[in-house]
């Protein structure tokens, strides 16, 4: 039975981190190209929501005029 030792443990830790490295490039190099339309989307849908809630508050600013006031 091989005995656990420094020998064996430094390799191994390179070995994880080396593929660790390859596995998180690879994945963020695929993953993160298919979130951007969702983003997109996202970011117009709320661009619209916010443009909205905009327009009723400036409407109920118009209404208002602090000119009368003497």
């Amino acid at each position: 039975m091989a005995q656990f030792e420094v020998l064996i443990v430094f390799p191994l830790i390179w070995a994880l981190l080396i593929t660790l490295f390859f596995h998180y490039k690879l994945s963020i190099e695929f993953t993160i190209p298919t979130f951007f339309g969702t983003k997109k989307f996202r970011e117009k849908k709320l661009q619209s929501s916010v443009s909205k809630f905009l327009i009723k508050n400036s409407r109920v600013e118009l209404d208002c005029s602090y000119t009368n006031a003497n």
